[in-house]
């Protein structure tokens, strides 16, 4: 049957069961279900060959007390370079530190949907189970069965997605084909090779290929460049800075100690020196050079064995006093040239000035590149973990056989502390309320947003109700705290201070009087 019949008005109506047929005929095919293996398939990253033995495994030490980190630049390709940079960089190990931290929040939703996007209860049930078993339960008759929390698993796959500008993990199964755990896979050991018109996959542990065209193998880079199958770090940019970085610093450190700190400097008077050469010493000019360089070497040691609390006495022969680099300062070079490397370094590295602690603005500067900050977590990498949590567990619905698929969000990033955020709890639960009253969403939606959880076995069903006789929270309520009003007095930081106008609402001058009043 034509659809374009339905806008024919010279023909007769469509009837209830002809628009049926013809939903059924323009849905969508069903999924296959997948062809899935049990077991663990990908070989751990840490592994330096596919097949390990029982001897136990080196733990690489990088000894950065005494090693300079220049040497990282000598890595042999730019993913080790930027590992290694990462551990021994403060500023790169804060900026990697600072993006986990806010990106991962403490609450998370997991919804399952129907494929129209409806609500799927029992769906979400299982879910929510799933989840549990994933994060907390584990088979306990495999002893220690290596399964990290959802929280680990987060920040091994954050971790990976800033380094090297790519994450992956894999969905275990057991032996009876079902979900285990979630075991996340360096990208460092991935490779691709054509296949057709599509990449395929591949693990390489010590030169040997392991296959990972597999439906539980989940794969997600950030900002593809299409002309290169493999991805590319966002701190590529930061390597360059971080090099110029620590050479300035290796130089200052050589100039604090040469011109800065005072030290001694002693001066042998020489014509008194020469009067108490021994004779025998001062007729053989061999053995005058060897007595030489023996009493400056002894004075050398005394005076660089000296504690500051040690005194010094010596003869008149021996002037020691302080050497300081006199009324030459060269701060203000160092300072201009220290904020140029800061902003580069800040800058290739993704983060801004005041989550490294470069910043001396304003407060409103500050406030400003940390939201700044908070939407670059929130769109890099929260947005990845939500999209590659929620294609793993839809597979894992899929398994135990419910057609939906899952919908893994994190909460909101939020700095505010909790006791501030309550008022926006407050006013959020008003509007869920609302939303629930005027039956624009189910019970068991409304519960997921407000607790995070469904709601309890025999609550009332309040969904289309219209319980509510009042619309939302009062719109001139202010949630900030320290303010009352909603005319955007102080109050939230910042970034939320009144904008309004500090200018006289009257014009200048005096008042000008009427024509029959006295002067």
């Amino acid at each position: 049957m034509n659809i374009f019949n339905w806008f024919k008005p010279s023909e007769k109506p469509m009837s209830l069961k002809e628009i049926g047929e013809l939903n059924v005929a323009s849905a969508q095919p069903k999924i296959a279900p997948p062809k899935v293996k049990a077991g663990q398939q990908a070989t751990p990253s840490f592994f330096k060959t596919a097949k390990p033995s029982s001897a136990p495994l080196p733990n690489t030490d990088r000894r950065l007390a005494t090693t300079d980190i220049l040497g990282t630049r000598n890595q042999p390709d730019t993913w080790s370079v930027i590992r290694e940079m990462v551990a021994a960089s403060p500023d790169l190990s804060s900026a990697v530190f600072a993006y986990l931290r806010t990106a991962i929040t403490p609450d998370y939703v997991a919804v399952a949907k129907n494929l129209d996007g409806t609500f799927n209860r029992e769906a979400t049930v299982a879910l929510q189970q799933l989840i549990v078993r994933l994060n907390i339960l584990q088979d306990y008759t495999d002893g220690f069965s290596g399964i990290t929390g959802l929280r680990a698993c987060s920040e091994s796959l954050s971790k990976e997605l800033i380094q090297y500008g790519a994450m992956s993990l894999e969905l275990v199964l057991g032996k009876d084909r079902l979900p285990r755990s979630l075991v996340p896979i360096s990208i460092t050991k991935v490779k691709f090779r054509a296949d057709d018109k599509w990449l395929k996959p591949f693990q390489l542990i010590g030169g040997v290929e392991v296959d990972l065209d597999i439906p539980t193998f989940f794969y997600s880079s950030l900002d593809q460049d299409l002309l290169n199958p493999y991805a590319s770090s966002m701190l590529e940019s930061a390597i360059q800075p971080v090099l110029f970085s620590t050479e300035f610093q290796n130089d200052l450190r050589r100039v604090v100690k040469k011109a800065i700190h005072p030290r001694l400097k002693a001066i042998i008077d020489s014509d008194k020196f020469k009067k108490n050469i021994p004779a025998d010493v001062a007729s053989d000019p061999d053995k005058l050079v060897l007595y030489m360089n023996a009493v400056i070497s002894e004075i050398e040691g005394k005076v660089n064995g000296l504690q500051p609390e040690d005194a010094l006495i010596v003869f008149d022969t021996l002037d020691v006093s302080y050497m300081t680099n006199g009324n030459i300062s060269l701060d203000a070079e160092y300072t201009v040239l220290n904020e140029i490397i800061d902003a580069k370094l800040a800058t290739g590295a993704k983060t801004l000035p005041s989550i490294l602690g470069h910043g001396s603005g304003s407060q409103n500067i500050a406030s400003s590149e940390t939201l700044l900050f908070m939407k670059n977590s929130q769109g890099a990498v929260q947005g990845k973990l939500n999209d590659i949590y929620s294609r793993a567990l839809t597979l894992a619905l899929r398994l135990y056989g419910f057609d939906v698929y899952a919908e893994f969000t994190y909460g909101d990033i939020d700095l505010r502390p909790a006791s501030e955020l309550e008022a926006f709890k407050s006013m959020k639960q008003s509007r869920i309320l609302d939303q629930l009253s005027l039956g624009l969403i189910s019970d068991e939606e409304a519960g997921l947003a407000i607790t995070g959880s469904l709601p309890p076995v025999g609550a009332p069903l309040l969904s289309g109700t219209f319980f509510r006789t009042t619309a939302g929270a009062d719109p001139t309520a202010n949630p900030y705290s320290g303010s009352a009003t909603g005319t955007g007095d102080a109050g939230g930081g910042a970034l939320n201070q009144s904008v309004k106008s500090d200018a006289p609402k009257n014009s200048k001058g005096s008042k000008p009087k009427a024509n029959n009043e006295k002067a």
